[in-house]
């Protein structure tokens, strides 16, 4: 383009110029604009040293300013009510065979529940409320929780029916009033409450009130993580019982209608219920540390309507996980009570119709839980006894069909499909199913789970010893590492090994009943089986360990009797002697399972 080598030397030396000046001039700027900020930071440290200094006493002027300003917001909010903020707060104690509940004025609200009849871990009657974060109380115009009131008592009355009746009021001087009257009853663990507000039309909006309750549900049971497990925040929405789960902390809305709501652990609930619908609930679970003695904090917000005379029936229960008191409160509260686990959820019918009654009669009259669960243990033996007969009658025929069986095998050898088709004609001649030894153990799979659920929910059982166990609603931890075992824990539990120990010897005893197993799997199933148990059972209640021992030793005793004295051998061998003479026809399935074996066996000798 340049035919000039000149012109072209001069532009590539304008460019380097032109390059260096920017360049020269970016540093130097840089450098003047770091300079200026020491500049500005030297001067900002002399300021900071020549300012003023604020005195203790200044600061503590500027906190009593931000508190009296505070004050001033709450009073202006209170309106009529201002007068009500200050007072000295006062429990009024109200006592009953179950309960001793104190009342406080500031708020008008239950403030401390006691349990007479339930000691916690400590050692210690059971709290159900008295924490300080504990609130109570709904918001009235133009802006003031009533929980900030400090109402004044206006009687104490023993009724006549043995009930006790406790009646706070707040009174304004234009006419407006609070009153707030509890009812606790005898021998009761719920306690009624009927709020009255007068001039309702000014002091709510919607003639509704926004209820707001705060309860901490503290720690129960010696074990945090496992009592954790059965922490639930439960309610009747919109006539459907439900349930959250409140292990970790969360959030939610409950659109529906609610009846309602309770805060459930364990063996313990503290339940709210309501004459009307409540609406629009909103719930925060706020879970504890694990290093505390807390279990979560359970903020709850609802609005409840008001009838047309300005009042609210509210109910309390806070008392044991009992499936028959709770029933009485109707509504479907005898659901907290769990008596089922998943996927069984058809158990509860066994534990409500058979189980669960014939329990509770065995804890009046045994005089020990661990006797009343050795007695239910012979109940459920006896009940199903026929299968028991059965299942031995069918393993004592698969004895005698041993030496047939060993035939078989020298015949086929390494030919199992052919051996499985013989095998299987034997068994129908013979009129010998298999399976009929498995009966029993099947049935009893639900009958487990059942009884699962019932000692882990059962508050009956809560607190009692046994032997060695100091609580069988709880597992044993008689032989302690000091160190964590993953999936065994930090601890042995005796009934679990006895547990599985009775289940080895009978696994052992039903092997020998049974043909010889090919399948290794099988073949040492007796012996790794008591080993994966032990690691199930380790940590579940001591209550079902103990009912398994029981029902494994009842187990080996029957199979002695029925094979030493019920069953004879030689009229058994005649019995299939005489079976085999007789021709049957096969079943659909037997005649599936043969052709299935056939096209396997074809398919083999193809390759």
């Amino acid at each position: 383009m340049f035919k000039d080598k000149n012109t072209i030397i001069g532009f590539g030396l304008l460019a380097i110029l032109f390059f260096a000046y920017f360049t020269i001039t970016s540093i130097q700027s840089k450098d003047a604009n770091a300079k200026k900020e020491i500049d500005r930071r030297k001067q900002d440290s002399i300021a900071q040293l020549n300012a003023p200094k604020v005195t203790p006493e200044q600061r503590q002027q500027f906190i009593k300013d931000s508190i009296d300003l505070e004050k001033n917001k709450t009073v202006n909010a209170a309106g009529s009510f201002k007068n009500f903020l200050t007072g000295t707060e006062t429990l009024t104690y109200v006592e009953n065979d179950l309960l001793k509940i104190g009342f406080s004025n500031k708020g008008a609200r239950p403030a401390q529940i006691i349990l007479k009849k339930f000691k916690n871990y400590n050692n210690e009657l059971v709290h159900l409320l008295g924490d300080t974060a504990d609130s109570f109380g709904y918001g009235i115009n133009p802006g003031i929780n009533t929980g900030k009131l400090f109402f004044t008592l206006k009687s104490n009355t023993k009724n006549a029916d043995g009930s006790t009746t406790v009646i706070y009021e707040l009174l304004d001087s234009s006419g407006k009033s609070l009153t707030h009257a509890f009812i606790v009853k005898p021998n009761s663990y719920a306690f009624d409450l009927n709020i009255q507000l007068q001039g309702a039309g000014s002091l709510v909006t919607g003639n509704t009130i926004n209820l707001l309750n705060h309860v901490m549900v503290d720690q129960q049971d010696n074990d945090k993580k496992y009592e954790s497990q059965s922490t639930y925040f439960s309610l009747l929405k919109d006539g459907d019982y439900d349930q959250y789960n409140a292990g970790s902390s969360r959030t939610f809305e409950v659109e529906k209608p609610v009846k309602w709501y309770g805060y459930k652990q364990r063996f313990f609930s503290s339940i709210l219920l309501s004459n009307v619908d409540m609406k629009n609930t909103k719930v925060e679970i706020v879970h504890q540390p694990d290093s505390s003695q807390k279990m979560y904090l359970a903020k709850t917000s609802t609005n409840i309507p008001l009838q047309a005379n300005g009042t609210a029936s509210l109910q309390f229960y806070t008392g044991p996980n009992d499936y028959n008191t709770l029933s009485s409160l109707g509504q479907q509260t005898k659901n907290i009570v769990q008596l089922h686990s998943q996927p069984f959820g058809f158990v509860k019918w066994i534990n409500r119709g058979v189980v669960m009654p014939v329990f509770n009669w065995l804890l009046k009259h045994a005089g020990s839980v661990g006797l009343a669960i050795a007695l239910l243990t012979l109940f459920i033996r006896l009940l199903i006894i026929p299968l028991t007969y059965s299942s031995y009658k069918s393993g004592a025929k698969m004895k005698a069909l041993r030496p047939d069986l060993d035939k078989l095998k020298l015949k086929y050898k390494d030919d199992q499909q052919g051996y499985a088709v013989e095998q299987m004609k034997l068994f129908k001649q013979a009129g010998v199913s298999p399976l009929g030894g498995c009966l029993p153990a099947l049935f009893q799979i639900p009958i487990f789970f059942a009884l699962f659920a019932l000692f882990t929910a059962h508050v009956g059982v809560r607190g009692e010893s046994f032997l060695w166990a100091k609580d069988l609603s709880m597992y044993d931890d008689v032989i302690k590492f000091g160190f964590n075992i993953p999936l065994l824990g930090n601890h042995l539990s005796v009934f679990a090994i006895t547990a599985c120990i009775t289940s080895f010897f009978i696994s052992i005893y039903s092997m020998s009943m049974t043909p010889d197993q090919n399948n290794p799997v099988l073949k040492y199933m007796p012996y790794f089986f008591p080993i994966i148990m032990l690691f199930i059972f380790n940590n579940l209640p001591s209550a079902l360990t103990w009912y398994y021992t029981v029902s494994n030793v009842v187990t080996l005793l029957i199979q002695f009797v029925i094979q030493n004295y019920v069953i004879n051998p030689d009229k058994i061998k005649l019995q299939i002697e005489e079976n085999k003479k007789r021709v049957k026809p096969k079943s659909k399935f037997q005649e599936r399972y043969e052709q299935m074996l056939e096209a396997q066996k074809k398919a083999k000798q193809g390759k």
